[in-house]
């Protein structure tokens, strides 16, 4: 099946009268190899997220044909690269490339991703030290060639631990100059206490610095309580003068969470849950996370048709209450070819 392209599917939504971009709702795009055509999701016209990251130092494939003014991509050297420079050199072709077109304007980075935890618990384990040596080989040259702007690794504390022995390295192996950095990213898991919490703890410690919450929710709670958190959370980092940007932990269907079926933004089929219908500033849509009756094989149905391509493609989706979605708009989710 032929999907509609990227034109096509800006045109028809451009009259749906979804909120304006916000500066900071970002998207962890997590993406799944099985279901490419979800990504088209956060990105439809009117879509408030305005920049997003996915682990990885180049970007998403659904996304590469947009700009970064349509929504900001935010590279991140995860872990390693302590004896190459392959970061680095993968960026500037990015800003640079030999063609001279098509360049990429990144204006941010992050560094590693829990290098304080192992690799079991998601964690890049890295040693103070050989985290120091990569950022200095493949971080300072852009922030100094590009003027990128440098994420301080994502760390479970603000100081001490870990933070502290890679600061004090990274001056060392940088001759003696420090290692500067221009905002400050963590993750908050836990309820909403434990959000106010850290964002209070990160900022007491870094103060005057931009806090980025790259990924927050309320993990393994029932449905009732996570979307309570979720419009509590909302409101407080949109309001949060020390916060620049957050990104809701949930771009993926259901039946593959981690971190329980609610928090997920999408359905087992791909359609929207309230909560991610919610997070692109659209209203409730009805679809439960994970309706008691599911079978976790995600099978395609006329009653529940998968989005994107596949047979059951162009089926709208059944039931009431899809908001400002509208019943075309749960037909349009194709993937951007």
């Amino acid at each position: 099946m032929r999907h509609a392209p990227l034109s096509a599917l800006v045109g028809l939504l451009a009259a749906t009268g979804l909120a304006a971009k916000s500066p900071k709702r970002g998207l962890a795009a997590v993406g799944n190899k099985d279901w490419p055509e979800d990504d088209a999701n956060w990105v439809r016209e009117g879509s408030p997220i305005s920049w997003y990251y996915n682990f990885h130092w180049n970007v998403s494939e659904t996304y590469a044909s947009l700009g970064q003014d349509w929504i900001e991509y935010v590279p991140m050297l995860w872990g390693g690269g302590v004896n190459d420079t392959d970061f680095l050199r993968n960026i500037t072709e990015m800003i640079q490339p030999a063609s001279g077109r098509n360049a990429r304007n990144i204006t941010h980075v992050m560094g590693f991703n829990l290098p304080d935890q192992p690799f079991e618990y998601g964690g890049s384990e890295m040693m103070p030290r050989d985290a120091a040596r990569a950022w200095v080989r493949n971080l300072v040259p852009l922030r100094e060639k590009f003027g990128v702007k440098l994420g301080l690794p994502v760390v479970g504390d603000p100081r001490g631990g870990w933070i502290d022995p890679f600061l004090k390295n990274c001056t060392e192996l940088n001759k003696d100059k420090e290692c500067e950095f221009d905002f400050v990213p963590f993750h908050a898991l836990g309820h909403f206490g434990v959000l106010k919490d850290r964002v209070g703890s990160f900022s007491s410690a870094f103060p005057g610095v931009p806090l980025w919450v790259v990924e927050y929710g309320y993990n393994d709670q029932n449905l009732s309580t996570t979307q309570e958190y979720f419009n509590q959370s909302l409101t407080f980092l949109e309001g949060n003068k020390d916060v620049a940007r957050y990104s809701w932990f949930g771009s993926f269907r259901s039946t593959v969470s981690n971190v329980g079926p609610n928090m997920a933004m999408l359905d087992p089929w791909g359609n929207l849950t309230d909560i991610g219908s919610w997070y692109l500033g659209g209203n409730a849509t009805g679809n439960a996370a994970m309706p008691n009756d599911t079978p976790r094989t995600n099978a395609c149905s006329a009653e529940h048709p998968c989005t994107g391509g596949g047979e059951n493609a162009a089926v709208s989706v059944s039931g009431g209450g899809l908001g400002l979605w509208g019943a075309a708009g749960a037909g349009l989710l194709f993937l951007l070819l």
